[in-house]
């Protein structure tokens, strides 16, 4: 499961003590749209709302694959049933239904690090190959990174440890990346999405 790099606007919640419908309500109010992340030891779940609408929820067993839930019922009954540990992160209107209509994407098996192949030569390597799908990029030294979006080759924006809104198109954003990358070593992961 991919959840937004930036640092939750709410955290350390537990299921527990929420009542889902009037948390989310409380939420839309509060800051508009958003992704509320519920982790347990079995099973993720991400509810993705705007200021309307629960748009969708995505969940996710443990060795399992992501899928989104049928109705918001079997959200409803996962959050209920198990003690989970709970985290809100902030989306912009343009965001939102990007994360919440994410299509399914296959994670490659190995990871490359930075001093195997810088990342600018990377994502030229991507763009002539038409990739579509992510670059998860993790510094080694530090809880630092984001993760980079493509669509046939094209980089249509990213979601970083320091940003806010949980999809920045920002050129300034990217190239404090790569220079992050360039300042301490970084790994790579992949996501390509699946075509239906």
């Amino acid at each position: 499961m991919l959840i937004p790099r930036e640092k939750p606007c709410l955290e350390g919640l537990n299921s527990y003590y929420l009542h889902l419908e009037k948390f989310i309500e409380h939420m839309q109010g509060e800051i508009g749209s958003g992704a509320i992340h519920c982790l347990s030891s079995n099973l993720e779940m991400v509810i993705y709302f705007n200021e309307y609408e629960v748009i969708s929820s995505l969940l996710q067993e443990k060795g399992g694959a992501a899928n989104f839930a049928s109705s918001s019922e079997i959200a409803r009954s996962f959050f209920y049933n198990s003690s989970c540990a709970v985290a809100v992160y902030q989306l912009d209107a343009h965001a939102i239904f990007f994360w919440a209509q994410m299509p399914a994407f296959q994670r490659a098996k190995a990871a490359l690090k930075s001093t195997e192949i810088p990342l600018p030569d990377l994502i030229f390597r991507l763009r002539q190959k038409q990739f579509s799908g992510f670059i998860d990029v993790q510094l080694v030294k530090k809880n630092d990174g984001g993760t980079l979006f493509f669509n046939e080759g094209n980089r249509i924006g990213g979601s970083y440890t320091w940003g806010k809104g949980g999809m920045s198109t920002s050129d300034e954003d990217y190239n404090s990346l790569i220079s992050r990358v360039q300042l301490n070593e970084g790994i790579f992961t992949f996501g390509s999405f699946v075509k239906e």
